[in-house]
């Protein structure tokens, strides 16, 4: 891929915001640097919930990376129902009722995977994405002027640059195929200036009772699906890129949900979440080897995802058993 020219340099100011946890960054450091923080000149931002106390120790494997901001939290420990209620206490002076967000605990299904009795991870990201929306207050992030903020994980295995920013349109929230699970992709996101706060505001709009109105004619919700009706119910439209990364771990690496395994492509041995990522991020990044025109890589838009007038998308989220006369 050519070197960025210095007018592509100084259109697009990116932040690489790491949440979640610190997981398998002994795997993933060298891939990480290379493909994500050196291929898009990114200063780097740190918003992790703790995995170890060796944690700020395993920030030396990204050497060299501008890291402007580093938030290692133990909130979780509290546990989610107490946080929220007391994240809804605080708004209580403009609250019609003291714990508004409790209704949504009926809704069953992994998108509040973390609270008491419930598998999955779905808590966990929420509360990642509310935390990462604070950080980003920060005055050391402030001050950068940021134009891009790319929100990701540190257990992803890049196998080829990231696909140039400037060649993602800022209106757009972007974010890689697959894994969508009838939703969006909830692993990896582009977001710009302008929609950054919208794609992370989740947790605000549950606390605040507001999501519960476009959530409740579901049942057995995933967080990919309800990623979906929260970016309709923002406004803001979907872009897609060919994957280039598969999540990665060994056998003793901690998860909320799906275990490691092992795939072979070609005699190479790799280890993995999801196959299907390691099929799709293997075969994208030697399509790009050959063709080496990164612009193939952005995908075409759907015409439902970029046609549908939004406040059709939003009918559709509130009121899903109309939706065959829209």
């Amino acid at each position: 891929m050519p070197p960025r020219s210095a007018q592509q340099q100084r259109s697009t100011r990116p932040l690489i915001c790491f949440i979640g946890t610190l997981r398998a960054l002994d795997l993933t450091a060298a891939s990480l640097t290379r493909h994500l923080i050196e291929a898009l000149d990114a200063d780097v931002a740190i918003c992790v919930s703790r995995l170890s106390s060796q944690d700020e120790e395993s920030l030396a494997l990204l050497e060299g990376a501008r890291i402007v901001d580093c938030c290692i939290y133990e909130d979780a420990f509290q546990g989610y129902e107490s946080m929220c209620d007391g994240i809804s206490h605080a708004l209580a002076t403009d609250q019609p009722e003291p714990f508004p967000w409790r209704k949504a605990i009926a809704i069953d299904g992994n998108w509040l995977g973390g609270l008491p009795g419930r598998s999955g991870s779905g808590m966990h990201l929420n509360y990642n994405f509310y935390k990462l929306n604070q950080q980003l207050q920060s005055p050391s992030i402030t001050a950068g002027q940021y134009t891009h903020f790319i929100i990701t994980r540190t257990d992803f295995q890049w196998l080829a640059p990231h696909p140039p920013l400037e060649l993602m349109d800022q209106r757009l929230v972007w974010i890689p195929e697959g894994e969508d699970y009838q939703g969006c992709n909830d692993r990896h996101a582009v977001c710009s200036r302008r929609n950054v706060e919208g794609y992370l505001s989740f947790l605000d709009t549950l606390i605040r009772g507001k999501a519960y109105s476009y959530l409740k004619p579901y049942k057995g919700l995933n967080h990919e699906y309800q990623l979906k009706l929260h970016l309709i119910h923002q406004g803001i439209r979907v872009g897609r890129f060919r994957n280039l990364a598969y999540l990665t771990g060994t056998k003793q690496t901690q998860t909320n949900w799906s275990g490691m395994k092992v795939k072979q492509i070609d005699g190479v041995t790799y280890h993995c979440k999801y196959p299907g990522e390691v099929d799709s991020s293997t075969a994208n990044s030697m399509a790009l080897a050959d063709h080496r025109d990164p612009r193939q890589l952005i995908m075409p838009p759907s015409p439902l995802g970029s046609r549908l007038p939004i406040w059709k998308a939003r009918l559709r989220s509130l009121y899903p058993w109309r939706n065959q006369h829209l």
